[in-house]
């Protein structure tokens, strides 16, 4: 475990985070509401890529999609990157940064929707605005030649993605890789929230209790099928190939038996890259040796073929 690192998770264990993130469901949907009328999407102004606003239409309104590009960005691959917030936060500008940052060291296009939130959607709602955004990159790639990339709750939107495509648009080919760095997951079974409990204590940022208060919230719009909240119990035949990244101390590492099983039986190639002593999304915030390294990794994954 590497000096900076230390230093990283002792300052987020001193900052509060898991205690802000554990107030039970109504404190944190109105948290959550406050925050984001604070934070509304405006599109990028800065000068460190080429921004675009692409307008998804879905059944229930329309809602932007920003294509990031370098001058020099290849035309036959693209990324769909689907950001971080628990599902409840518009924390879309400060993750914007990774998105930017990874098209430039993987010469790609990379799609950001700004997608619906559970505060005032239901996550089908969501699903519906991604799969759109997804259908508009087969427009200009090839689907082998995509990968969906997905950071906490935008992990396991990317998972998510690939059970609607079965479920409800079997049109759509499916990408050629999807990432996922710590998915959110909200625990279906008593197996795996024993786990969730039991990790909890060394994960500095992620509480149990924000877990469940998500779960609490999302339903506010009524039932889902199982695998929306849960993907571990998510439908995947016919994706070739996904990569979990997780500390593997992270509250949310519970469920990786479950996505080794799951994704065994359907028969996806899968692999985990885990490392201990991390904090949550570590390998997209390459500030310490471990997370630079875990990010070289999604780099080289991103450019192979098979």
């Amino acid at each position: 475990m590497s000096f900076t690192s230390r230093m990283l998770i002792g300052f987020l264990r001193l900052s509060g985070m898991k205690g802000k993130l554990a107030k039970g469901s109504q404190k944190t949907f109105e948290e959550a509401v406050s925050y984001n009328r604070k934070h509304p999407f405006i599109m990028p102004g800065d000068r460190k890529a080429i921004y675009e606003r692409i307008d998804i239409q879905t059944s229930f309104g329309s809602f932007p999609c920003v294509r990031i590009t370098q001058p020099d960005s290849r035309k036959d691959h693209a990324v769909l990157f689907t950001w971080g917030g628990g599902g409840l936060l518009n924390t879309w500008k400060s993750q914007l940064g990774i998105a930017v940052k990874l098209g430039r060291d993987a010469n790609v296009p990379v799609y950001y929707p700004i997608y619906p939130l559970a505060t005032d959607h239901s996550l089908l709602d969501t699903m519906e605005m991604i799969a759109e955004t997804y259908g508009k990159l087969l427009e200009d790639c090839e689907a082998d030649n995509i990968s969906v990339i997905g950071v906490s709750s935008g992990g396991s939107q990317a998972l998510d993605l690939i059970t609607y495509i079965n479920e409800y648009r079997r049109n759509l080919e499916k990408p050629g890789k999807v990432i996922c760095v710590s998915p959110g997951c909200v625990p279906i079974t008593e197996e795996e929230r024993n786990r969730m409990e039991t990790l909890e204590e060394g994960d500095a940022m992620v509480s149990a209790s924000f877990v469940y208060s998500f779960e609490s919230i999302s339903e506010h719009w009524g039932p889902y099928p199982d695998w929306v909240q849960h993907p571990t119990a998510g439908k995947y035949s016919g994706l070739k190939q996904i990569r979990f990244y997780y500390a593997s101390n992270e509250t949310l590492a519970f469920a990786v038996p479950s996505f080794r099983k799951i994704m065994e039986e359907q028969n996806v190639k899968a692999s985990f890259y885990l490392q201990d002593h991390m904090f949550h999304a570590f390998p997209v915030y390459p500030v310490c040796r471990e997370s630079r390294d875990a990010y070289r990794d999604i780099l080289t994954y991103l450019g192979n073929d098979s």
